[in-house]
């Protein structure tokens, strides 16, 4: 093993040690085909050759079945790969003396982040996209939440996968006598529902739809967006006993808790991620 390859093997168990599920590496270059300026790992780190991905599971198995929808929607699930990129970072800059920062990936403004983790995840061979909304489907695992970081430092970088993760074989067989899937029939866009699709005589994605303003208004009702109409609403109401009602509602007091906390307004909708096959032995156990 070359000293490249050793420093790389060396990174990502010191990413899976601080509670990385998986960690993949991309090569900087690679972004370069399909994002464009402004939205590269070296717009955000000047010399960067690096990105490194690490994910994990989200909810636990009691999450996903549970009945009521306020555990997912209240528990911060998506935040521990977070603490492994951050990890990865100190010891690339503690042990190789290479500059490593988190990649920004949440919005500033619009649905638009500085940097897309789902490209990350795919390039650093950790997934494909999937018929549900684009998700990123992990081979073994399904849905995984992402976090990455960029370096200076040059390291291996892993394959883009081979094999089209989704549509899984069974929902290549459900589409062929009913014509749909899990996650399309969970939320089908002829029933008001986000996403449409078709599989292809070969099996793979054909065409696949994501209407995502519709998604956002119903799986992320708490977040800066709820905050924003209630304010308005709130503001031009006339009457100071109902406006006085409105403020001190449920609702404008949570949209106030997620807006400073964020962690409930990542979403609170996950019914094709539910009833998706991949990974589902992580989403049921017994």
């Amino acid at each position: 093993m070359g000293e490249q390859s050793e420093r790389t093997s060396r990174i990502k168990d010191v990413g899976r040690a601080a509670g990385a599920l998986v960690v993949g590496v991309a090569a900087v270059d690679a972004f370069n085909e399909f994002v464009p300026d402004g939205y590269r790992p070296a717009d955000l780190l000047p010399g960067a050759r690096s990105v490194v991905v690490a994910g994990n599971l989200g909810p636990t198995a009691g999450a996903w079945r549970c009945p009521d929808h306020r555990v997912m929607e209240i528990n911060g699930y998506d935040f521990r790969e977070n603490v492994a990129i951050h990890v990865m970072s100190d010891f690339i800059e503690r042990e190789y003396g290479h500059q490593a920062i988190q990649a920004a990936s949440l919005p500033t403004a619009g649905h638009q982040p500085p940097m897309s983790m789902m490209l990350a995840a795919v390039l650093a061979g950790l997934g494909t996209r999937s018929l549900a909304a684009n998700i990123i489907l992990h081979p073994e695992y399904g849905m995984l939440y992402y976090a990455a970081l960029l370096t200076t430092l040059p390291l291996d970088p892993d394959h883009v996968l081979e094999k089209d993760v989704c549509p899984a074989p069974a929902c290549v067989q459900m589409y062929r006598k009913l014509g749909t899937t899990p996650c399309l029939a969970s939320c089908p866009k002829d029933d008001g529902g986000c996403l449409d699709g078709e599989i292809g005589p070969d099996g793979r994605i054909a065409y696949s739809y994501y209407d995502r303003e519709r998604c956002v208004a119903r799986s992320q009702n708490f977040g800066q967006g709820g905050l924003q109409k209630s304010l308005l609403d709130i503001v031009n109401e006339e009457d100071p006993d109902r406006r006085r009602m409105m403020i001190y509602s449920d609702f404008f007091t949570q949209s106030v808790s997620s807006a400073c906390f964020f962690k409930e307004s990542v979403a609170q909708c996950f019914e094709c991620m539910r009833v998706c096959p991949v990974g589902r032995k992580y989403k049921r156990l017994s």
